[in-house]
């Protein structure tokens, strides 16, 4: 039975497909090749999530301050959300005044392992990529990338040559660049302004006026 699009078996499959292998049923199935999707899902997704600033997989924060200071030249200590896989950018810093380091820090009065925003900005507004787990989440871009690259990761596992799977991740790597290029063309065009002939098939003119 086909899996459903927007399930983790559909997207599974696509990869599965690409190399050639017949699909699973299951994500809980307990062929070898069911085991080798799990294994090797999450670590795909997030490689894949890494790679560009998704849209849908974007998040803002403005993160409390850790009570312990850095000990390099960027002493503030802003510990990310959980989900956080990458640090985009910090809104308003053209200077790039920050980096990221892991380690433990306070939250919630707890000390947990957490991806560290370290500044020297006092307030950040901090632009992310969330590791977003349910596919059905997903941009369809953003899957045709997955699928790529899951088959990089279970080539080799699946009794498929080192080669294969290197040509999975190239493959992954282009459909990225591909989904780059599709979104800087789309705002391109929601950012140009509004052209005299655009004006008047919506029936105004330069002045506003009505032209029938």
């Amino acid at each position: 039975m086909t899996a459903t699009v927007g399930t983790e078996e559909f997207a599974a499959n696509l990869a599965l497909g690409h190399l050639g292998q017949p699909e699973i049923a299951s994500m809980s199935d307990t062929t070898t090749r069911a085991r080798k999707v799990r294994q090797f899902f999450p670590v795909a997704r997030q490689a894949t999530l890494r790679l560009k600033p998704w849209n849908f997989a974007t998040g803002w924060v403005q993160p409390a301050q850790d009570p312990v200071q850095s000990l390099g030249h960027l002493k503030l200590r802003f510990p990310m959300p959980a989900e956080c896989l990458r640090v985009r950018f910090i809104k308003g810093d053209n200077q790039r005044e920050w980096d990221v380091e892991s380690g433990a820090a306070s939250v919630g009065g707890v000390d947990v392992e957490v991806i560290i925003l370290v500044t020297n900005i006092t307030d950040p507004t901090v632009c992310y990529t969330k590791d977003v787990r349910t596919p059905r989440l997903w941009d369809s871009l953003f899957l045709d990338a997955f699928g790529f690259m899951l088959a990089s990761y279970l080539a080799e596992s699946l009794g498929r040559s080192r080669e294969l799977g290197e040509q999975m991740r190239q493959r992954a790597e282009g459909a990225v660049s591909g989904a780059a290029t599709i979104d800087a063309k789309e705002r391109r065009q929601q950012c140009r302004p509004e052209t005299s002939w655009e004006a008047a098939r919506r029936g105004r003119g330069f002045s506003g006026r009505r032209l029938w």
